[in-house]
């Protein structure tokens, strides 16, 4: 299991280069029990020396099914932040003014905690559930707070 976590250093590596073509000296190391494992600085024992060359960054369009899918996800989340809307204005509605100025500064905490998220860092797969939800708050800020 060494080597699978090995290989995908390596692929994670070709990831995080730039978009400029760089080669990249890698050893592959094998230990006394046969266990394989990929470092940057030369082997102790046995190993090789590798060079992973003319690695490049390439971006890519989405394909016409992952656009569409895309689509139907912005649609149902359309659908449903327009349900919020509602519900929200329902609330303020009956609850009065004290509610709003509590619902504004919940509003304004949670987006500064969204933007510092953004700004910092956040794990593989959140990015695009952050920036939809910090779109929300601006707009509920927008419409609902001064």
């Amino acid at each position: 299991m060494a080597w699978k976590r090995s290989i995908g250093m390596v692929v994670g590596l070709g990831v995080l280069l730039p978009a400029a073509v760089t080669a990249v000296e890698l050893y592959r190391c094998e230990d006394d029990g046969g266990a394989v494992s990929f470092q940057q600085t030369p082997c102790t024992g046995n190993g090789r020396r590798m060079t992973v060359g003319e690695v490049q960054a390439v971006w890519a369009p989405l394909r016409p099914g992952e656009r569409s899918l895309v689509q139907s996800y912005r649609e149902r989340d359309r659908e449903r932040l327009a349900r919020q809307r509602a519900a929200e204005r329902a609330a303020l509605r009956t609850q009065g003014q004290h509610l709003e100025s509590s619902a504004c500064f919940n509003k304004r905490h949670a987006l500064e905690k969204v933007e510092a998220r953004l700004r910092h860092g956040y794990p593989a797969g959140q990015g695009e559930r952050l920036r939809r939800r910090r779109d929300y708050l601006e707009e509920y800020l927008s419409r609902y707070c001064q």
